[in-house]
């Protein structure tokens, strides 16, 4: 009877034992993957800039110098036709019905953003991703512009007790280009970009 309860408990013990870790089984922590290139990829991507407005977006011949603006208010199929000629096909179209300005529908170019309403083009969103170097307003105000070299060429107007943040805009007016700051003080570098009609939450 001993040597049977003995026998019993040690099966238990076998059995309480953690299993071993499969030969070879990979433990270690996963990383993100990488974000993908900007495409910049467009027909006229090599002969065309997109220069950023505050009444569209402008596209600049880089041999002439001659610019033409895709104002607010065209189509959207004329909107994005313009912009994928320069930055390649879009990556994703995507509509929010509860912006502070009423519904808007998305068409997503790398970093750029382009914002409808009613069919029309009405604003577009520059973030920190990748591509975004691909774009500037006319004196040389980009993602990673810092405060002091911003106020180097240009106005900036900070906007008081802003809930988006740092945010400032640029000479002011209802047609100005606006931006956000990463942090406050002079190095302080631009984040994001934006004139039109947005999808904000203030």
């Amino acid at each position: 009877m001993r040597k049977l309860a003995i026998l019993t408990l040690v099966a238990l013990l076998a059995a309480c034992k953690p299993a071993a870790d499969p030969a070879g089984e990979d433990r270690s922590v996963p990383t993100a993957p990488p974000m993908p290139e900007a495409k910049a990829d467009g027909p006229n991507a090599a002969s065309t800039a997109v220069s950023l407005d505050g009444e569209g977006l402008r596209f600049v011949d880089k041999t002439s110098g001659k610019t033409s603006l895709l104002a607010f208010g065209v189509p959207r199929a004329q909107a994005e036709t313009a912009l994928a000629n320069v930055a390649g096909q879009a990556d994703d179209r995507s509509t929010n019905e509860e912006c502070g300005a009423g519904p808007l529908d998305f068409t997503r170019f790398d970093a750029m953003t382009l914002n409808f309403q009613d069919g029309k083009f009405v604003g577009w969103f520059l973030g920190n991703e990748p591509g975004a170097s691909a774009y500037s307003t006319v004196s040389g105000i980009a993602i990673g512009t810092t405060r002091a070299q911003a106020k180097q060429s240009v106005a900036i107007v900070d906007i008081e007790d802003s809930t988006l943040g740092e945010e400032f805009s640029i000479g002011g007016g209802a047609n100005g280009v606006g931006g956000m700051f990463a942090e406050p003080g002079d190095a302080a570098k631009i984040d994001a970009l934006f004139a039109g009609v947005n999808c904000f939450f203030r």
